[in-house]
């Protein structure tokens, strides 16, 4: 008798999928969230040295953070003629800006003279001046001011005197820039996540309601993939097991739109990694984590399960608030965490009062980063829009605890935080056998592995282009299969 060993990434957690949780849905749910998908990412292993290389790091600075589609700021915040938003990643930086004729523009922050930066604030102004010089442009790039300009005749009204401009696209509120333009379109690279959204979403009409940007002692993207899995919750939130499925989650990866991928986590049922508790025992700790209730509260009733009363009780609580029928929404909307991830680093939550989003970019070295938590709310029916919340820093010694407005998910983000240091420095440790690589679920991080191989091509390409030999990036690949 012969045995076949199983596909890769094709093992389960027992207990029900998401997949099996929607089946028992007595509503109908989003045609989105039955659009799943998963592709074998292989077992390699990752080296460590790319999240602690200074070379690596400059490869993703040179090679990724200048092709990508990223999230400058919101609508918003660049409403008016002259507001703008100064967007810094990696070793670049870009001016946002609305122009005259309303059109939305994104320059390359530095001065066509000697390079200073134009604008190191956010703001509003009539053109851009560079303080070294006084060379000023107005809001369409065009050079209009240029003191002693007898002495710049190569310059001055030469079509090269313009300001260069990065691609911009807008999304559900938002503002991306591409700093290469020869990337592919906005539209195309985020297609998965804009058709979800657009057929099973409402994120039109919002605006951001709070913005806390943390500076973050650890390599982007390792908090970036403390974010992207639900492995880590036995061990990091052990307060929610009673009643998040987190071994159950489902990760999925399209073929056809390689850049966007999903995590989702389902509430309302225990973990696999517990014995059976009962339906009661479920809900009891739900309630008591989210409404600070004592256990017993609230019934369930015999018959019923716990997701079901919980997802009920979540539905008279909401819909006052969002001033919307939520009657006829779906368990999963109501409850579930779906996070989705636009490559490299833009993680917008989708459901119903899911208004979360998050950002991340790496910081001065590959031992820091920052991490931006935005809040999205519905502007409310029959009042006028309110103004965009202003972005609270936070530095390295401060806590999530410190921003404004950011509640109890402190807490939880103060449990991830806590890890990530310790990864860092745990990164750089020479174990006796020499296992220098990070390794990776085949299912549960299947999404981090593939975030990373799409750097690895990205750098490849880079590097092909210039005519640079590829032995600079060879110590740092995700070795094949």
């Amino acid at each position: 008798m012969t045995t076949t060993e199983p596909a890769i990434g094709s093992i389960r957690s027992h207990g029900p999928s998401v997949q099996d949780l929607h089946a028992a849905e007595t509503r109908v749910v989003p045609p989105a969230l039955l659009d799943h998908s998963y592709v074998a990412q292989g077992m390699a292993d990752v080296p460590k040295t790319r999240y602690t290389s200074a070379q690596y790091a400059a490869l993703e600075n040179e090679y990724m953070w200048t092709q990508t589609w990223q999230m400058a700021c919101t609508v918003d915040e660049v409403l008016e003629p002259g507001d703008h938003v100064v967007y810094d990643v990696a070793d670049q930086s870009v001016i946002v800006t609305r122009t005259k004729s309303g059109e939305l523009k994104a320059y390359y922050n530095s001065c066509l003279h000697r390079g200073t930066k134009l604008r190191v604030d956010d703001g509003r102004v009539a053109s851009f001046r560079c303080p070294f010089h006084g060379w000023k442009w107005d809001l369409d790039g065009n050079l209009i001011e240029l003191p002693a300009e007898w002495d710049f005749p190569h310059v001055w009204q030469q079509p090269s005197s313009c300001l260069p401009q990065a691609q911009v696209a807008t999304w559900g509120g938002f503002v991306f820039v591409n700093l290469d333009p020869t990337a592919e379109s906005f539209e195309k690279v985020a297609h998965k996540m804009i058709e979800h959204f657009s057929t099973s979403f409402g994120i039109e009409n919002r605006y951001k309601a709070f913005h806390a940007v943390k500076e973050v002692p650890a390599n982007w993207k390792v908090c970036m993939e403390a974010f992207g899995e639900g492995y880590h919750v036995i061990a990091t939130h052990p307060q929610i097991v009673e009643f998040a499925g987190d071994a159950n989650s489902e990760y999925s990866i399209w073929p056809d739109s390689p850049y966007v991928t999903r995590f989702v986590n389902s509430f309302g049922i225990q973990s696999p990694h517990l014995a059976p508790i009962s339906e009661q025992q479920v809900a009891d700790a739900y309630f008591a984590f989210s409404a600070r209730s004592p256990r017993g509260a609230v019934e369930v009733p015999e018959g019923e399960t716990a997701r079901q009363v919980v997802a009920q009780a979540f539905r008279s609580a909401l819909s006052p608030v969002l001033g919307i029928d939520l009657g006829d929404v779906s368990d999963t909307e109501i409850l579930d965490a779906h996070l989705y991830h636009l490559y490299p680093a833009f993680a917008p939550w989708a459901g119903v009062g899911q208004s979360l989003t998050y950002r991340w970019r790496p910081g001065p070295t590959p031992d820091t980063c920052f991490m931006d938590v935005l809040r999205m709310m519905p502007v409310p029916d029959g009042q006028e829009r309110p103004a965009p919340a202003p972005i609270q820093h936070l530095r390295l010694d401060q806590s999530w605890k410190e921003a404004e407005g950011m509640g109890g998910l402190a807490d939880v983000f103060e449990q991830d935080m806590a890890n990530l240091p310790r990864v860092q420095l745990g990164l750089k440790v020479r174990t006796p056998h020499n296992k220098q690589s990070v390794s990776f679920g085949n299912y549960q991080e299947a999404r981090l592995r593939m975030a990373q191989r799409l750097t690895d091509e990205l750098i490849l390409e880079g590097l092909q282009r210039d005519g640079r030999s590829q032995a600079e990036v060879e110590p740092f690949l995700i070795p094949k299969g």
